[in-house]
């Protein structure tokens, strides 16, 4: 992993607060300023009281001075508690607005990247680092900053004090608060052999949360009686985080108590030498009182810049997850100097010799792939799990870029396009069925409800025989869908949820039309049914239907029998029945078990 110094991490900060909210800065500078100051002037307090008393003043100048000098603490702890309490709610605003950005940041990242398990794990550590409440690496940077430059600022003022009475005391504190220090690094040392534990522990929790969580798997649990292993399950993922938080606090608590010991020890031997001083009558009682509060001061302050530099630490290294994620190559941003709407469409599709594989070390999953998608074509792709179909698809819409070989549309590589204009080709329906707790325009449209063509929208939702279901519900295009975000909610059956990404797909209008696999989870006569509307709508479209079910293949124009990669058989459905191969067998395999249903 990329290593920053611990500037480069602050700096980081600074220059995303500048960016997002620089008020942050600001009160941060005026919290150290006051924060330096307060600390000084309240040991130099019973000082001057102690001063005026031995001066035989008179009680007007008394109250006068130690009024105004009162008067002065509360302006500054006012404004020091202002500044802080301003600053926190700004800063943890912030945060969430980093997580906005961590997510934002994987919707840019190249999709076979974000499939990796490598680029989730990273994920997951850049989450972690700003998840933790005050210890987020954005919330503990700016507070561990301003505790070590307000305090640096203190010690100054501090040794001064201590100096003009011995530069010996100065040099016995600061040794023995060195040694705390080196003592808080071995903690912040042995926490980091911990983070990559944490963030698997983390992983695992959030995956068992998140199954617990989710009113779809309520069914399978029960019918399964899946509740005791569940139970478990959840049981071992909360373990597994307690166990090392257990062993993190062990550890801690071994830290402090040598720590404390070397607190004791550094007051007792200032303690000493100061009553050592006042009995033989070297310094007065006010300077007494003065170095005594300058003793602990001084304690103090070197022992929370051994804090605030530990605490920097701890967060330059939560920072590094952060950026090593935000860091990761973005998917090439495509101009395109070709317009999609120069094209001729329905559009002809061209695979010339393409290859592709997910890693460098495993065998292609295309080699050397040509096929032709004719203009208007209805086109089954067909095979069995494995077969590379969901590849080829990926490949068609553009998330995926081949490895070699070019994709051609109407004779044009599609590298010619940008990604906005070579998206805007497809409507696709993949098998996972992606319903949002939005309204149901803006789940159609996938836009903001200010941006749904109404008359557009009611007209898909007709074409798919959905807009009959929300009447008869009482919804319309502003009601919710799903109960995630309201009792309310409208939930559809998975052939209605199907139909509903028929009309999704028609109310983009996409001149292809690309169905993978999905009617996967209905039963056949549904299933049917959705093809059936499938093709009524995609006449004047060049479509490709994708399965391992052959319920499509009646409805198109040729069909390619695709196994490991590779085209075994092509031509129409009654051409390869007469030809008695692959597809044969797999076409009587599956009327048998439809023929032996009833």
């Amino acid at each position: 992993m990329k290593h920053n110094s611990m500037v480069s991490n602050i700096l980081y900060f600074v220059h995303y607060y500048r960016k997002e909210d620089p008020i942050v800065l600001w009160f941060s500078l005026g919290e150290i300023l006051a924060g330096a100051i307060l600390p000084f002037a309240v040991i130099y307090y019973p000082k001057l009281v102690l001063d005026l008393l031995q001066q035989g003043a008179g009680i007007i100048r008394v109250l006068t001075v130690l009024g105004s000098f009162t008067l002065l603490l509360m302006i500054l702890y006012g404004v020091k508690g202002a500044l802080e309490g301003g600053k926190y709610f700004i800063y943890n605003a912030q945060r969430f607005n980093m997580m906005g950005k961590l997510f934002l940041k994987s919707l840019r990242l190249p999709y076979h990247q974000v499939e990796s398990g490598e680029a989730q794990k990273a994920y997951w550590k850049a989450f972690e680092a700003i998840d933790g409440g005050d210890q987020s690496a954005s919330s503990l940077m700016i507070t561990a900053v301003i505790s070590l430059v307000t305090n640096l600022l203190c010690f100054a003022l501090y040794v001064a004090t201590l100096g003009i009475l011995s530069h010996w005391i100065t040099l016995l504190l600061l040794a023995l608060s060195l040694a705390d220090y080196a003592l808080s690094m071995r903690q912040i040392r042995y926490q980091e052999t911990l983070r990559e534990a944490r963030a698997t522990a983390y992983k695992h929790f959030e995956c068992v949360r998140s199954l617990l969580g989710d009113e779809t798997a309520a069914k399978d649990i029960r019918m399964y009686n899946m509740a005791p292993w569940l139970r478990d399950l959840k049981n071992a993922a909360i373990e597994e985080r307690r166990s090392l938080s257990q062993k993190e606090l062990s550890k801690q608590s071994l830290y402090e108590k040598f720590s404390l010991t070397l607190s004791l020890l550094r007051d007792v031997l200032a303690y000493a030498y100061l009553l050592d001083l006042a009995s033989q009558g070297q310094i007065s009682p006010g300077d007494f009182v003065l170095y005594i509060g300058a003793v602990m001061g001084f304690s103090s302050f070197v022992q929370r810049i051994m804090k605030g530099l530990a605490d920097i630490r701890q967060a330059a290294n939560s920072t590094e997850y952060l950026r090593v994620y935000m860091e990761y190559p973005e998917e090439e941003e495509r101009k395109g100097a070709c317009p999609a709407a120069s094209l001729s469409m329905p559009p002809k599709i061209e695979f010339c010799n393409v290859s592709f594989s997910y890693d460098s070390k495993n065998k292609p999953v295309l080699s050397h792939f040509n096929l032709t998608i004719h203009a208007g074509e209805k086109l089954a792709l067909v095979g069995v799990n494995g077969a590379g179909k969901s590849t080829l698809v990926k490949l068609l819409c553009g998330l995926y870029d081949p490895d070699e070989g070019q994709i051609l549309i109407n004779g044009v590589d599609r590298r010619m396009f940008s990604k906005e204009a070579y998206h805007a080709l497809y409507s696709v329906v993949f098998q996972e069925t992606l319903l949002l707790p939005f309204t149901v325009g803006e789940n159609l449209a996938m836009r903001p409800a200010e941006e749904v063509d109404a008359r557009r929208a009611w007209e898909a939702l007709e074409k798919a025989g959905v807009a009959s279901i929300l009447h008869a519900r009482g919804a319309d295009l502003s009601t919710l869908m799903l109960k995630k975000v309201s009792e309310q909610g409208l939930e559809l059956s998975g052939g209605e949820a199907q139909r509903f990404l028929l009309a999704r797909a028609l109310y983009k209008d996409g001149p292809v039309l690309v169905l993978d696999e999905p009617t996967a989870a209905l039963d056949a006569i549904a299933e049917s049914q959705v093809y059936e509307q499938y093709q009524r709508y995609s006449e004047g479209k060049t479509a490709v239907f994708i399965s391992h079910r052959l319920a499509s293949t009646r409805f198109s124009d040729r069909i390619v029998l695709l196994d490991q990669g590779r085209i075994v058989e092509s031509g129409t459905h009654e051409e390869l029945m007469v030809r008695g191969g692959a597809y044969a067998h797999m076409y009587e395999v599956q009327s048998r078990y439809y023929e032996e249903e009833p």
